[in-house]
């Protein structure tokens, strides 16, 4: 199913349980010319170039700029025992295919011919509309015709989302109830087929991890969302086994991302016992090392629910982030206005009640995001799974978890302590809430209010114990004034209260989807090959608290896209100044991606002035004029504003209940 269509359901149903995404892509870019540049007023670089031929010269002589081969591996030794040690990804929530197998064990079709598949939610859309008409459609209109909600509303829309899920529900001993698969890979990227390698650079572009170990020690181990973390952990030693036995070494490194930093929480736990002596470095990249509030939010039912929120902000803020303007959001504001108010929250309750007992509350790897400090609270409101003997099994695969994960800190600083040269390090971003960028839906979750986070992961999470004031704010003078605090240039948070503080780094206003940013991945590459070791190490480069910014457009596309005009045989169609303006900002491009300082504004100017560039040339389509969309904006706006002063949250039909308008 199409990420659209998936916002869709999130929108319709509330929420769609997105986790973390494409954690992590880039491409390592390295030395680029410093002559013939002029310095802005704002800091940034342009690349001068008096004519197309001194601009091929310039990039000819930076060839790894422009894509060719490294071969072999570089800098990937370690340094004690002089060998290349191989890299596992344990990789985010989306970043695994799992699929429905049929009783061949291949993936099972819909009706329409689609495979049941996906990284996240595997839903057949062929029975989207007839499952929502055979449920809804009767019970939504004796809603409308009565103003109330129908009697068997409730159970429509529970047994919507309940269909609708289906295929990843679980059973009592937290087992997948049909027969789920994950797609595993059991060959370095090197060894996958093409279209592997392209899934895997797509989802998860780690090119200059590439280029710092080689393919061929590059290693995708996959688990399943529906499932054990605990056995996935099992899994993941075994993949390790493979992986040594394969390479003819005797330790790996470990990179988790998002949703993989459970499967090594457990891993750590299982194998205490053993000294860890498969490992050699572990690199956390935003990592769920101890849950999110998100999750611990949903089990809670903590949720901003104020009609201001819910009734007039909460749907244009989803529909702007997905459209690109809310002027949908705001014509559902005023349609739901058909329906009073408490048809809404039935519709809400219930769609919660059918994602909570079909998707999450007997499956331990939703569990295993529960927050340690929320843990006791969620168990107290679930109680019946701990104390209902068809639940024992369960019950025991989530406190397994629990423990693993009340040992994390003394496992990793068990692996730190059994050699030396065993390092752990941890890479997040911060100061954002919920309602940021990509997944804003979670915004209704009360604790946007309070956190600190990469908008999906919060930040003593990514950081093993980092101190913060919620994402805007500043900590308190007694820590700011601390001599041993590690504090934040913007003052939010103090990384001193971290497990490792000197192995922490640090993208502030960095959001969940690090991937879009070059330099998060180049940090990665360097602490995987021990060229960095600390924050002491190449701290000008590479500073414990750095920026952020998005360079996915030049990496994926933009670049490229240059270096064909560019390097073009025939060039007589184009204009001279055209192709001049297009090879300054291609240079600029790649002088940004030579910097490891990371400014949001200056990203965005020089991603802006590359593709206006390609505009001229014709490569890339005249920006849309968006005159009619704003307006339009603009109007539904006015009206879901003018409409809510008056109404409140309430619909056109509670005022005959109040005898008053609400918001009077």
């Amino acid at each position: 199913m199409k990420k659209t269509s998936k916002r869709v359901i999130a929108v319709v149903l509330t929420f769609a349980i997105v986790f973390s995404v494409v954690a992590v892509g880039a491409v390592a870019l390295t030395s680029f010319f410093k002559s013939n540049q002029t310095i802005k007023a704002d800091g940034s670089t342009i690349i001068n170039a008096n004519s197309v031929e001194e601009a091929v010269e310039l990039m000819e002589a930076s060839p790894e700029i422009l894509g060719e081969e490294i071969s072999g591996s570089v800098d990937s030794y370690d340094a004690k025992d002089n060998v290349i040690y191989p890299t596992i990804v344990i990789p985010g929530i989306s970043q695994s295919i799992s699929y429905l197998a049929d009783e061949n064990g291949d993936p099972a079709v819909n009706s329409n011919g689609t495979e049941l598949s996906g990284g996240l939610l595997i839903i057949d859309d062929s029975k989207l509309i007839p499952t929502i008409a055979n449920n809804l459609v009767s019970p939504l209109i004796e809603s409308l015709v009565y103003q109330r909600p129908a009697s068997d509303l409730a159970d429509g829309v529970y047994d919507t989302v309940a269909d609708l899920f289906a295929i990843q529900s679980s059973d009592k001993n937290g087992n997948p109830v049909n027969n789920l698969k994950t797609v595993k890979y059991e060959t370095s990227v090197a060894g996958m087929s093409q279209d592997d390698r392209d899934y895997f650079y797509r989802m998860i572009p780690m090119e200059s991890i590439k280029d710092d170990v080689g393919e061929d020690n590059l290693y995708l181990y996959a688990f399943p969302l529906i499932g054990d973390p605990m056995e996935s952990a099992r899994g993941l030693d075994e993949y390790i086994q493979f992986v040594k036995s394969e390479k003819g070494v005797d330790k790996v490194n470990i990179v988790t991302i998002s949703l993989g930093g459970t499967i090594l929480t457990a891993y750590l736990e299982l194998f205490k016992d053993t000294g860890y002596p498969d490992l050699n470095r572990i690199v956390n990249v935003v990592a769920c090392l101890d849950g999110t509030d998100v999750m611990g939010d949903f089990y809670l039912r903590n949720f901003d629910i104020s009609d201001e929120f819910l009734f007039h902000e909460y749907i244009p803020m989803i529909m702007k982030e997905t459209e690109g303007f809310s002027t949908l959001g705001h014509l559902i504001n005023i349609a739901l206005k058909i329906f009073p108010k408490q048809v809404v929250y039935t519709l809400l309750t219930a769609a919660i009640d059918g994602i909570l007992d079909t998707l999450m509350l007997n499956c331990p790897q939703f569990w295993a995001m529960v927050p340690s400090d929320r843990f006791e609270e969620i168990k107290a409101k679930y109680n019946y799974i701990w104390t209902d003997d068809e639940y024992a099994v369960l019950a025991d695969k989530i406190d397994a978890f629990a423990q693993a994960r009340a040992n994390l800190k003394t496992n990793l600083q068990a692996f730190v302590d059994a050699d030396s040269a065993n390092l752990v390090h941890n890479v997040a971003g911060y100061d954002l809430d919920y309602s940021a960028q990509d997944y804003c839906f979670f915004a209704i979750m009360n604790s946007s209010k309070t956190t600190n986070s990469d908008a999906i992961i919060d930040i003593d999470s990514t950081t093993l114990g980092a101190r913060y004031a919620k994402a805007g704010e500043i900590l308190a003078d007694e820590i700011l004034f601390d001599d041993n605090a590690i504090v934040s240039p913007d003052g939010s948070i103090d990384v001193s209260t971290c497990l490792f503080p000197e192995n922490v780094w640090l993208f502030h206003g960095q959001h969940h989807e690090v991937g879009r940013n070059d330099v998060v991945i180049s940090l990665i590459g360097k602490l995987i090959t021990g060229e960095i070791k600390s924050t002491a190490d190449m701290s000008d480069e590479y500073p414990q608290f750095n920026g952020n910014r998005n360079t996915k457009n030049i990496r994926r596309w933009y670049i490229e896209e240059a270096e064909e005009v560019l390097f073009a045989e025939d060039q007589s169609m184009y204009a001279e100044a055209d192709l001049l303006e297009l090879q300054d900002a291609y240079a600029e491009a790649l002088l940004l991606l030579d910097t490891t300082i990371c400014d949001p504004a200056v990203a965005d100017a020089t991603t802006d002035r590359l593709l206006n560039a390609l505009r001229r040339v014709g490569v890339e389509g005249e920006a849309a004029d968006e005159t009619t969309d704003k307006i339009l904006e603009e109007v539904c706006k006015f009206l879901d504003d003018t409409i809510f002063s008056v109404f409140g949250g309430g619909g056109f039909s509670d005022i005959a209940d109040t005898g008053a308008f609400p918001n009077k």
